[in-house]
């Protein structure tokens, strides 16, 4: 008897001490950081405001200490670049616009190579992430960065104006089918040409034509939809210039159903306009559609519908516009960094994230259904993140940007003609690949 409770009493000390250890190497896990620093650099606007008022919770849990500097994308790009070709190490973790993730592709630890969390739970598996924000963090087939913010330029309409009987019993008398979401690019013509109607204060298209990145990513949306590209993979010329004049003149048709002062619409001018009732329909990213729904400042608030953007000749297709995290091979504190990375791209912080603006690329969030009926353009999003179409995929991309939205904006101004204005800049992008030794 006494052999028995002396094997029990030893069996229950080993099974304590195991406990024990294991409670003192969770213990050690928690304190690996104890005393590390990282400098991590984003750009500004809500979503990294809230990603800021959070970072306490992470420290508490991790013992990583973040020193978080924001800046606007304007400038961030300049301060990224400065300092991972100075090869300064200054920041461990750095946020990246996609278009530029080539230019800085090579600066980047791949994500396969970031280190095992050691206090969180897991790594991200990017299957939980949609793909065509996983592709924005993509160069040359090998994923550079964590996407966290999940923009995707889709369109957005007037439901109130699309349920009134009134419009649609004229509707369909004029056009002979029902008033309902566009499926085409020629059905939206017809809704835009329907709505305009300036002596109600009414118009039908919400343009993008500040000469900035967004007219750029307005024309490169225009001419997916019409079957035709910029590059090739491999960086090879391929617009077919016959659809891209194509394109351009099925703008010009949209245009003409826009409001006055239609050749300088920005963010602030087509916010405003689509907020105080001019507008019916439009592309707009996400991470800007709170801005509808606000009922202290707009009028449509509750009146927005959402849907997957129409098909063109060349079917349908959406911009994305992604941010992702990426760990410089120079950084310090590249575990830590990565750690903070998981952190930020979880469920459990996304679901914190999304009240304050965050563009969510994890599926559970956009498919939640308690937050697809809070923003109910979830939904929408998701549908145009499976067409998703990737801006030009090129390190000069600056440049090739700055191209295209100069001979689109020319176009729609009638400086220059559709055709002239496509062939001038086919014939520029061209000149661009040769100078970069791209053009074979």
């Amino acid at each position: 008897m006494r052999k028995r409770n002396l094997v029990l009493l030893v069996m229950a000390f080993l099974v304590l001490s195991i406990i024990g250890l294991s409670g003192c190497a969770k213990k050690e896990d928690e304190q690996t950081y104890s005393g590390t620093t990282i400098r991590v650099l984003v750009w500004a606007d809500a979503h990294t405001e809230a990603v800021k008022a959070l970072i306490p919770e992470f420290e508490e849990e991790t013992g990583i200490k973040v020193v978080f500097e924001d800046l606007p994308s304007s400038n961030l790009t300049e301060k990224i670049a400065m300092n991972l070709v100075g090869k300064t190490g200054t920041y461990d973790l750095v946020a990246i616009d996609e278009p530029f993730m080539p230019k800085f592709a090579e600066y980047f630890v791949p994500y396969t190579e970031w280190s095992e969390p050691k206090v969180l739970d897991k790594k991200i598996d990017l299957d939980e992430l949609v793909e065509a924000a996983v592709q924005g963090a993509t160069w040359k087939d090998t994923v550079y960065g964590l996407p966290v913010n999940g923009n995707i330029y889709m369109m957005i309409y007037r439901k109130d104006l699309f349920e009134n009987p009134t419009h649609q019993q004229a509707f369909k008398e004029k056009y002979g089918y029902d008033l309902k979401q566009p499926e085409t690019l020629e059905q939206l013509l017809d809704v835009s040409e329907y709505f305009y109607q300036p002596e109600n204060g009414l118009y039908g298209w919400g343009p993008f034509t500040l000469t900035s990145e967004g007219v750029t990513v307005e024309t490169m949306w225009v001419l997916r939809s019409f079957g035709t590209r910029i590059l090739s993979d491999d960086l090879q010329p391929v617009l077919d210039k016959e659809k891209a004049v194509q394109a351009f003149e099925y703008y010009k048709q949209l245009l003409n159903t826009s409001p006055a002062g239609k050749l300088a619409f920005g963010h602030p001018e087509r916010i405003q306009a689509m907020n105080v009732g001019n507008l019916t329909i439009m592309l707009q990213w996400p991470g800007i559609i709170p801005d509808h729904e606000n009922e202290e400042e707009s009028m449509v608030a509750g009146k927005v519908g959402y849907m997957q953007n129409p098909a063109g000749p060349g079917g349908r297709a959406a911009i994305t516009g992604v941010w992702a995290l990426a760990i410089p091979k120079d950084a310090e504190n590249k575990a830590a960094a990565a750690e903070f990375a998981y952190w930020w791209a979880s469920k459990e912080a996304g679901e914190k994230l999304v009240k304050k603006g965050m563009s969510p690329v994890r599926k559970d969030l956009l498919t939640d259904p308690d937050l697809q009926k809070e923003y109910p353009w979830y939904q929408a999003q998701l549908e145009n993140f499976e067409i998703g179409v990737n801006r030009p995929r090129f390190p000069e991309y600056s440049e090739i940007s700055d191209v295209v939205r100069t001979y689109f904006a020319n176009a729609l101004s009638g400086e220059m003609t559709s055709e002239q204005a496509v062939n001038e800049m086919d014939q520029k992008i061209k000149e661009i690949l040769e100078q970069n030794g791209y053009l074979k």
